[in-house]
């Protein structure tokens, strides 16, 4: 069943408030860390909205910038705070290209694997755009991982069950500490370049 999509210019955040709370803010006005609510939160909305910081002001997630986002994308409702940054900040190696994407997933291995979620990232993938992948945890970079974007596009159920396996991954070094977490960012590490290893051989054979 296809969602609503609201036009772009009329969304709004609604009873959403994960921006107040997955991201940190650092700035004269307002100090936050990461993956706690905002102090000026009421429970039901923002008790400063009006003389909120800039920094918020200016904010929008990415269902708020992408019309391709149905209202299922809300943040609170899909479980991905989608989060447009210079692309240089989310890999350096992509600073060329227009944007760079970070998302924060809140909800859950059900986020990576919701319809829509696998062909989104995998259509900013083909256009050069970075995209990482976080969750409370060291991010990761999705370029990385699904090298043969094409391959990705034509297989969306073996893709939506590579992402979930990425996203176990993020989650058990998010829980894990000291060597152990060590142990699950190098099975990381090893799972990326693992792919970009065949990537290298599809393209000599």
């Amino acid at each position: 069943m296809k969602q609503k999509s609201t036009p772009l210019k009329k969304r709004e955040c609604g009873p959403c408030k994960a921006c107040c709370e997955v991201l940190k803010i650092d700035v004269p006005e307002l100090k936050k860390k990461a993956h706690v609510l905002c102090r000026f939160h009421t429970g039901t909305g923002c008790g400063i909205y009006e003389t909120r910081p800039p920094v918020c002001q200016h904010f929008l997630c990415g269902w708020r910038l992408f019309e391709e986002l149905d209202d299922g994308w809300r943040p609170d409702l899909s479980g991905a705070l989608i989060v447009r940054r210079d692309a240089a900040d989310v890999a350096k190696d992509y600073r060329d290209a227009p944007y760079g994407l970070s998302i924060g997933i809140i909800g859950g291995e059900e986020t990576m694997t919701r319809p829509g979620f696998a062909e989104f990232v995998v259509g900013e993938i083909a256009k050069g755009i970075p995209v990482e992948i976080r969750s409370n945890s060291p991010g990761t970079l999705l370029n990385h991982h699904l090298v043969d974007i094409k391959a990705a596009a034509r297989d969306m159920e073996a893709t939506r069950a590579s992402l979930a396996r990425i996203f176990a991954m993020i989650r058990a070094a998010r829980w894990k500490r000291g060597p152990l977490m060590l142990w699950h960012l190098y099975r990381l590490e090893v799972a990326r370049q693992t792919a970009l290893m065949e990537k290298r051989l599809n393209k000599n054979s």
